[in-house]
């Protein structure tokens, strides 16, 4: 091979070389960007399951209301039964308001 063609090779290897050099740096940035993307779509999403999640927080509290309620009927169940134990009693033996 005379020094010409050397030249001519070498100048054919390195623009090879520098397209694939180009290619791998543009899919790297096409691959940062994309993260970048996702990150700012995933800090949406928390954002958004946030605001859910305090939105419903009455939902949550709905159980200790429910449990409240059972016993203030539990209560009244008992008062009632008592208190018509008591009438009874009262209409037995002939006491009058």
């Amino acid at each position: 091979m005379i020094d010409a063609e050397l030249w001519a090779a070498w100048r054919l290897w390195m623009g090879v070389a520098g397209v694939v050099v180009l290619i791998a740096a543009s899919l790297l940035v096409i691959i940062w960007l994309t993260a970048r993307r996702i990150l700012a779509e995933a800090h949406r999403a928390l954002a958004a399951a946030e605001r859910i999640k305090a939105q419903t927080q009455v939902i949550w509290a709905l159980e200790s209301t429910n449990q409240t309620a059972q016993q203030i009927h539990e209560t009244v169940e008992a008062i009632a039964s008592k208190g018509g134990a008591l009438v009874a009693t009262l209409e037995d033996t002939g006491v009058r308001r």
